[in-house]
């Protein structure tokens, strides 16, 4: 049995934050995880500090990370709040769980530190 991935860290962001979560899905697998990752989604998307959240899939079907989902929140603290709730908890254990899905996440939390605007000079 596979726990819930959570991003923590040892005191809370009250920042901005975004959250990255890659994960590696066979491709005959992916209508199934995008069931479950959905379902959860719309769970966080009615939670305080959420503030969008996108799931990319790659274009090469033998990509060892097929789905990538970025989510920026209002805050880090925010987040972990949300990530108590009770019903996201058992959705992303039953998709972790999931006899027929073998998927593996990968997740954590970053802040911006280089930003970068069409025509930009970045200086050292």
């Amino acid at each position: 049995m596979t726990d819930v991935p959570f991003t923590r860290t040892e005191t809370p962001v009250l920042e901005p934050i975004t959250m990255i979560n890659a994960f590696t899905v066979p491709v005959e697998e992916s209508e199934r995880f995008l069931r479950r990752w959905k379902s959860n989604a719309e769970i966080m998307a009615g939670k305080p500090g959420f503030v969008r959240a996108r799931l990319h899939q790659s274009l090469i079907n033998g990509a060892e990370l097929r789905y990538v989902n970025v989510a920026h929140w209002e805050s880090g603290a925010q987040l972990e709040e949300a990530q108590k709730d009770p019903e996201w908890h058992a959705n992303t254990l039953r998709m972790l769980n999931d006899p027929e899905l073998h998927i593996q996440a990968r997740p954590s939390i970053y802040e911006v530190v280089v930003e970068v605007e069409p025509g930009a000079r970045l200086l050292p």
